[in-house]
């Protein structure tokens, strides 16, 4: 079985359903509520194992009962927890999530500046793996887990979306395969056409690039030439962990040597049809949905 280890950020979501998103003080009215996973590097592991895939994860939580419920919630999906850590005195990374009837989601994150930098990552955590996907919570981690996977020549997938500011450089350089968000592109690359970013991130690492742009699909650069793979049109209920999927998704279909073309292909099918269900995390594909899909948008 093809195995993704994911390195990164786990949180525990508590999802609100309101009519529209806050737009400044006063009082919210939700009309429903989830208390799900969520985490990038997390939701990654979970649709590789959805998806069929053996999945890993390597992060850390505090010693709290969100750390405990983030723990068992992955283990229940079937994700390996062995290199899961739990760091003592600090809380565990939790959002507040707002999703509106269209499916737009605002999202409010706790990260205790104290989780990772008592965390520990290490080589070993990486053995065996067919392909790594990190993020940049934990730019530590991810630089460890993403030597590791060019050290035995298997996909290096690296999840760039915004985040606090970090010194990219080693990751930048690690990495096989970088996914950027298109805000993180833009925020990067200093422009906020999705060609020019890619064309102007050539220039700084030597990685296959590519960039998710929502309803507008995704762009990759291949041998100095851009192309564009349109997004699959469905009607969205929840874009909440929709990126995380297709990292997961992609990383998954790298590591069963598919064209990082097809890669792309069912990776924003995974995505794609994640909007069409609610709850973040709960509304993961699995095998046979997506196979399902693709053959009825063939």
């Amino acid at each position: 079985m093809t195995r993704v280890v994911c390195v990164g950020l786990a949180v525990l979501d508590v999802v609100f359903e309101v009519p529209t998103l806050p737009s400044g003080p006063g009082k919210n009215f939700a009309r429903g509520l989830r208390h799900v996973g969520g985490g990038p590097a997390a939701n990654g592991a979970v649709t590789v194992a959805r998806l069929g895939g053996s999945a890993a994860f390597v992060g850390a939580v505090g010693d709290d009962v969100a750390g405990t419920r983030i723990a068992d919630d992955l283990r229940a999906e079937g994700v390996d927890t062995s290199n899961l850590e739990v760091v003592a005195g600090t809380t565990s990374p939790t959002s507040a999530v707002m999703v509106d009837a269209v499916g737009e989601r605002m999202i409010v994150n706790h990260l205790d500046p104290s989780l990772h930098a008592g965390a520990t990552a290490d080589a070993s955590a990486f053995v065996g793996a067919d392909a790594v996907l990190a993020d940049l919570r934990w730019p530590g981690g991810a630089g460890v887990g993403l030597e590791a996977a060019a050290a035995v020549g298997v996909p290096g997938v690296l999840d760039y979306d915004l985040t606090t500011p970090i010194d990219d450089t080693s990751l930048l350089a690690a990495a096989s395969h970088i996914a950027f968000a298109a805000p993180a592109l833009e925020a990067r690359s200093g422009t906020s056409d999705p060609t020019n970013g890619l064309v102007r991130m050539a220039e700084r690492t030597d990685a296959w690039i590519a960039v998710t742009v929502g309803a507008d699909g995704v762009y990759w650069l291949d041998d100095g030439t851009v192309h564009h793979l349109p997004a699959f049109a469905v009607e969205v209920v929840d874009t909440l962990g929709a990126g995380d999927v297709f990292h997961g998704a992609l990383a998954l279909a790298l590591a069963n040597g598919r064209t990082p073309a097809d890669a792309l292909h069912e990776a924003s099918a995974a995505a794609a049809l994640k909007c069409t269900r609610p709850g973040g995390r709960a509304g993961i594909p699995d095998a046979d949905a997506l196979t399902t899909f693709l053959m009825n948008r063939a």
